[in-house]
């Protein structure tokens, strides 16, 4: 893809979260940069979709389930180039199905056996590299560690300050973003997100709690114990981001929204147990806090005065949406 004479039409399989996503945009940003003549239709779940297109992409519905079948039927011989981010077998499967002249999948689960050119990924590094060697393939340098910036379009930012203003005032204000994919070890206690949500509250923040479609009650008991408000979980996730985007700061877990709070901008600080920041810490502006003892991955061995005096000094840094 480099000197001006690569394919120009390219199909990138994006994945199936939220986090996920965030962390393969560095590598869509070397796909969309202007020394690369390409058009981009990136496949991805419908909820992500306005949020890739706010990268220049265009972006394509990926039904739930989607593979060889419905690749032949909606994506063959409109491509000249399918790169696939995710790696289990329907995704090649997938690949195989769109019929073009390269097809990159990772390595294993049947891709040699289904005629795809294959790229290793090296999980030892951070998970924005995990197509390195795929942009290797096309003519593009790797991706680099400068943290990741996903900008929103003025009236989007502009609805994200009313949005804050709606639910905040004219106060500084933080978001708590205590859910994540699943239960268990990855979230931080409700009850001690509540504690560092108070804390902050005695200092004159103001407290939203924002959390998935599926997580209301839990949005719901945070926002209440800290003395805070809980964003409507039904506004759309673009919305979300421009709403976080307006934000002087946010903590929240390993967790798609928290990747999404650094990438557009704010100032974050991820609770990092059972998982390694070294492989999946947000890309965006954001500052690690673990436990004492990293390696036993509990979270609640993290104190809320901790957490709040971390989020503390996030606050000074200033605002970034306004």
């Amino acid at each position: 893809m480099s000197g001006g004479r690569g394919p120009r039409r390219v199909v990138f399989d994006l994945p199936n979260w939220l986090g996920d996503v965030i962390h393969t945009l560095p590598a869509l940003s070397r796909l969309l940069e202007p020394a690369a003549p390409a058009a981009i239709t990136a496949l991805i779940p419908a909820a992500y979709a306005p949020l890739v297109a706010l990268t220049g992409a265009e972006p394509l519905v990926r039904p739930r389930g989607a593979g060889l079948w419905w690749a032949r039927r909606h994506l063959a011989g409109r491509f000249d180039v399918a790169v696939s981010a995710r790696h289990a077998t329907r995704a090649k499967l997938l690949l195989a199905g769109c019929a073009v002249p390269v097809a990159l999948a990772s390595r294993g689960r049947g891709a040699r056996l289904l005629g795809l050119r294959t790229f290793r990924v090296d999980r030892t590094r951070h998970q924005r590299h995990d197509l390195d060697e795929a942009l290797r393939a096309l003519g593009r340098p790797p991706v680099d560690d400068a943290a990741m910036r996903l900008a929103l379009p003025g009236p989007l930012r502009d609805r994200g300050v009313e949005h804050r203003r709606a639910l905040a005032g004219a106060e500084r204000t933080l978001v708590l973003l205590p859910g994540s994919r699943g239960e268990g070890r990855k979230r931080y206690p409700a009850a001690a997100y509540a504690t560092a949500g108070q804390a902050l509250t005695r200092r004159g923040v103001a407290v939203l709690v924002a959390a998935g479609a599926d997580e209301e009650r839990l949005a719901l008991r945070v926002a209440e114990g800290a003395g805070g408000r809980a964003v409507p979980v039904a506004w759309p996730l673009e919305e979300v981001a421009a709403l976080l985007a307006a934000c002087d700061a946010a903590i929240g877990n390993d967790s798609g929204l928290t990747h999404l709070a650094a990438v557009v901008g704010t100032p974050t600080l991820a609770l990092f147990g059972p998982t390694d920041p070294a492989r999946t810490a947000p890309s965006g502006r954001a500052a690690v806090l673990q436990p004492p003892a990293p390696r036993s991955g509990r979270l609640d061995r993290l104190a809320p005065a901790d957490v709040a005096a971390a989020a503390a000094w996030l606050l000074e840094l200033g605002p970034t949406g306004r």
